[in-house]
């Protein structure tokens, strides 16, 4: 979906940017150029940040721990 109107920005866009290494709303703007100049966007785009940062570090748990996930 878009997050942003005003460029072309969407939630897999951000995904990605995250994935790709940028850790926040700043360094995705800077990337992907939006959250500029309206700011609508700045809290959608934050929360798709936040929910990708949340899961590459419960990824990254489970792989340094691969027995807390054996049941």
């Amino acid at each position: 979906m878009y997050i942003c109107l005003c460029e072309p920005v969407t939630d897999r866009d951000i995904r990605t940017a995250v994935q790709t290494g940028c850790r926040n709303l700043r360094e995705v703007a800077g990337q992907l150029g939006c959250c500029r100049d309206c700011g609508r966007c700045v809290r959608a785009a934050k929360e798709v940040i936040d929910i990708e940062r949340a899961g590459l570090r419960a990824n990254a748990a489970a792989t340094a721990h691969p027995d807390a996930c054996a049941a």
